[in-house]
C-alpha cells in the first residue's frame, strides 16, 4: 500500500471539509463544549458541596466528576464521524467529483485509508483540544481546592489515549462503508449515528464505578482493536468501484 497515495486523498477531503461551514463550525464548537462547558458545570456543582463534605469525601466526588468528564471525551470521537465520514463518498456524488475520484490510480485500500484518515484526524484533533481544556479547568480547581491534580488519572489516560482513538477508528470505518453503500446524505448520517449507540451505552454503564470503568475500558479497548482491523479488511472486500459508478447515476 502506497501511503502517499492515501495522503493525497486525505488532503483533498480535508480541503473540501474546511469549506463546509456546517462541519467547520461543528469542529470548532466541540472543543468548547466538551472542554469548557462540562468541566465548568462539574466545578460549579462541586463548589456547592465543599462546605458539607470532608476532604476525603470531596476528593471522591471530584474524582467521580473527572471520570464523567472523561466519558464525554470517549463518546465524542465515537459520534462525530457520523457527520464527517458518512459524507465521504456521498459528498463526492453531490460535488460531482465521484467518477474522477474512483478513476484515480489508487487501490481500494489506499482510497479507503485516505477517506478514513480525513475523518479520523479532525475528530481526534478536536477531542484532544477538548481534553486539554477540560484537564486544565479540573486541575486548576482541584489543586486550588483540595491540593491534588485530578488529571491525568489511570482511567483518563486509558480512555483518552487508547479507547477514544480506537472508538473513533471503528466509527470512521463503519461510516465510510455506509457512505459507499448509500447515495443519500441523510440516510448515511442516520445509519452512521446508529453505529455509535452500542458503544455509548457500554461506556455509560461502565460509569457506575471506577473499578468497573477501568476494567471495562481495558476489555473494550482490546475488542475495538481487533474490530478495527477486521472492519478495514472487510471494507476492502465489500468496496465495489464498478457498482458505485453504475448505480449512482
Amino acid at each position: 500500500m502506497r501511503l502517499w497515495k492515501s495522503w493525497i486523498v486525505t488532503q483533498k477531503d480535508l480541503s473540501t471539509m474546511s469549506k463546509n461551514r456546517y462541519v467547520f463550525y461543528s469542529l470548532i464548537g466541540i472543543p468548547i463544549l466538551i472542554g469548557a462547558l462540562y468541566p465548568l458545570i462539574f466545578v460549579f456543582e462541586l463548589n456547592g458541596q465543599i462546605a458539607s463534605l470532608t476532604h476525603a469525601q470531596l476528593l471522591a466526588v471530584a474524582s467521580q466528576s473527572a471520570d464523567l468528564a472523561t466519558i464525554i471525551l470517549v463518546i465524542v470521537p465515537a459520534v462525530l464521524p457520523s457527520y464527517i465520514a458518512s459524507y465521504s463518498f456521498v459528498g463526492e456524488k453531490i460535488e460531482k467529483s465521484l467518477e474522477p475520484l474512483l478513476a484515480t490510480p489508487t487501490t481500494d485500500g489506499e482510497l479507503l485509508l485516505g477517506k478514513c484518515l480525513a475523518a479520523f484526524l479532525p475528530c481526534m484533533a478536536v477531542t484532544y483540544v477538548g481534553a486539554a481544556i477540560s484537564a486544565s479547568i479540573l486541575d486548576v480547581w482541584s489543586y486550588t481546592r483540595i491540593g491534588v491534580f485530578l488529571i491525568p488519572s489511570l482511567y483518563w489516560v486509558l480512555a483518552v489515549i487508547v479507547l477514544a482513538p480506537l472508538a473513533c477508528v471503528l466509527s470512521v470505518e463503519a461510516n465510510v462503508i455506509i457512505s459507499s453503500k448509500v447515495n443519500d446524505v441523510r440516510a448515511a448520517q442516520q445509519l452512521g449515528g446508529l453505529i455509535s449507540l452500542p458503544l455509548i451505552i457500554l461506556v455509560l454503564v461502565a460509569a457506575t464505578s471506577a473499578e468497573l470503568s477501568l476494567l471495562l475500558a481495558v476489555v473494550v479497548s482490546a475488542v475495538l482493536a481487533v474490530a478495527d482491523v477486521m472492519l478495514f479488511f472487510l471494507s476492502k472486500e465489500t468496496f465495489q468501484r464498478e457498482e458505485i459508478l453504475t448505480k449512482w447515476k
